[in-house]
């Protein structure tokens, strides 16, 4: 049962995370989030020409922000806050993308797919960091980063298997 609660409660975090993206973006219409969707993921921004290199940081700027919020018990509270952002950023990029007027082919087929992967991948690593108070051990224990860093690992290799897919498609 606990382990049930906690998958829901990251599904949860994504479909509210992911809509309030979509309302954000619907509910201010004379806004240019075009800079926020570049900086989020620059295939989705059109006339946009950014480097793998920042690509791969601005990636891995999730997982880095998640983990330096975790050594603190002040601010590890604020880690599944990080997925959550990841999860509004992903909602907001997928509005501009579908207003944007993109081929819904490629949007089905890779972007969304890739993105969805990726947003739950930090919600997941988010998650091993500072665990729900339910699943938590009432016996203290040292910390193990091995799972963290497992679950970061993935999210690069989906990185770049997005990078692939989409060079494989043209784009």
């Amino acid at each position: 049962m606990v382990r049930s609660l906690s998958f829901l409660q990251l599904f949860v975090i994504l479909a509210v995370g992911y809509i309030g993206g979509v309302l954000l973006y619907r509910g201010i219409p004379d806004a240019d989030f075009s800079f926020i969707v570049q900086i989020y993921d620059s295939q989705a921004a059109q006339n946009s020409s950014s480097s793998l290199l920042i690509q791969l940081a601005t990636v891995l700027s999730f997982y880095v922000v998640a983990m330096v919020l975790s050594f603190s018990k002040r601010t590890r509270w604020f880690v599944m806050l990080v997925g959550a952002l990841k999860a509004v950023l992903f909602g907001l990029a997928s509005a501009h993308i579908l207003a944007s007027g993109v081929n819904m082919l490629s949007y089905t087929g890779w972007w969304f797919p890739f993105k969805l992967l990726g947003t739950f991948l930090v919600l997941l690593y988010c998650w091993t960091l500072s665990p729900p108070f339910f699943t938590r051990k009432s016996v203290k224990r040292t910390s193990n980063n091995k799972l963290p860093l497992m679950i970061a690992g993935v999210g690069l290799v989906l990185f770049f298997a997005d990078k692939a897919v989409y060079n494989l498609l043209g784009g």
